[in-house]
């Protein structure tokens, strides 16, 4: 009975996850953008996630000074931001304490001013033949020991097709140690910062 439990909320999950991918778009375009300051949304979604964890890795945001203005669409963004911080929970190690760094600093995008999020973890890394395959529909490579058909492989990219929505770009990239050995995974969001920023 457990097993066919287990089994109907994997397809549920999955079917939701299908579900919302397919409305995306939609929701998107007729969704209105507005102004709002993306540090902020990160910093509650960090202690949302403080709040609510009572194990697991240590979560640390580095804020900008300031504000981190964009026009755009909060909703969309902050689940960008979540699949990217339970993507990075999953990869944790598991036999020992690790941590989660989120930092969002100035940066440019095709010559005009953005707005960069880094999301670290100090998990396994990511194959390099698969930083790009990484954000394919139904693409997954759980680590061992992660329950079966917990994940749908439409996280990341949902968070990319979220983030082209607002015009910007989000890849995948191994952090490597001063000896060249990967440390963990980073995926690195840009996005256009609002107008006079």
């Amino acid at each position: 009975l457990a097993v066919i439990q287990s089994d109907v909320k994997r397809l549920d999950r999955l079917m939701t996850d299908i579900s919302r991918a397919s409305r995306l778009d939609a929701e998107l375009a007729r969704e209105d953008t507005a102004r709002f300051d993306f540090a902020a949304l990160l910093k509650d979604i960090v202690e949302s996630y403080r709040d609510a964890r009572q194990s697991g890795p240590d979560l640390v945001f580095e804020p900008v000074a300031g504000s981190a203005m964009i026009e755009g669409r909060a909703g969309p963004l902050g689940q960008v931001v979540r699949n990217l911080i339970d993507n990075a929970v999953t990869f944790a190690p598991k036999d020992r304490a690790s941590r989660i760094k989120l930092r969002v600093f100035r940066d440019h995008r095709n010559g005009l001013p953005a707005w960069t999020l880094t999301v670290e973890d100090e998990g396994p890394g990511i194959p390099e033949e698969n930083l790009e395959t990484v954000f394919k529909r139904f693409y997954t490579d759980r680590p061992k020991g992660a329950a079966f058909g917990t994940h749908s492989g439409l996280g990341l990219a949902i968070a990319r097709q979220i983030v082209k929505a607002h015009g910007g770009a989000i890849h995948a990239e191994n952090r490597k140690g001063d000896d060249g050995h990967v440390r963990g995974a980073r995926f690195v969001v840009t996005l256009p910062a609002a107008r006079g920023e």
